[in-house]
């Protein structure tokens, strides 16, 4: 009887690790070498941004949620080796989206959690609609012709230092 809870508990496991892994096929709808779609996100201050305002920039677009993990282990990260680094560059632009969070909420947790990047909310998710149907958080490079050059989901310190990397390239080519 033990032999057979503990095989049933190992096909559990192989199962569930298989949808977790396997199970993220067709999630994304913008893969690296695509061009990133067009949108326009309203600002906390009640203007707008488009990504045709960013022509010819490097542009770094991050998703995430206030209640994710991952993203915010991400956040100081995002803050000291990208936001810092890279902020007074004149080819450079930065927006984290917040998926299914209004303008308040991130304004709300940006300022508890000490961050100085552009941070809009996207209550409806239409914005990230554009680019995945799930996961976060999300990065995405954008180069100065409008094309994805990166694109990754999740968190890990391995993944952040290739697109510091990247970003380094694209950024010291001005």
């Amino acid at each position: 009887m033990k032999k057979i809870i503990n095989q049933t508990a190992i096909l559990a496991f192989l199962m569930s690790f298989s949808f977790s892994v396997f199970g993220q096929e067709g999630y994304d709808i913008v893969e690296k070498g695509g061009q990133v779609p067009t949108f326009t996100i309203n600002t906390e201050e009640g203007g707008s941004l488009s990504m045709k305002d960013f022509d010819g920039k490097v542009v770094l677009i991050n998703f995430f949620a206030t209640w994710c993990g991952p993203c915010r282990q991400e956040m100081p990260f995002l803050q000291k080796d990208v936001w810092e680094k890279y902020k007074d560059h004149s080819n450079f632009k930065m927006m984290s989206i917040g998926r299914g969070h209004t303008h308040v909420e991130v304004a709300t947790f940006k300022e508890k959690q000490d961050l100085g990047f552009p941070m809009y909310g996207d209550r409806d998710k239409s914005i990230y609609s554009k680019f995945a149907k799930g996961y976060i958080p999300r990065n995405y490079i954008v180069d100065a012709d409008g094309t994805i050059v990166y694109a990754s989901v999740g968190f890990s310190k391995e993944e952040f230092g290739e697109m510091l990397a990247l970003l380094n390239q694209l950024l010291s080519n001005d």
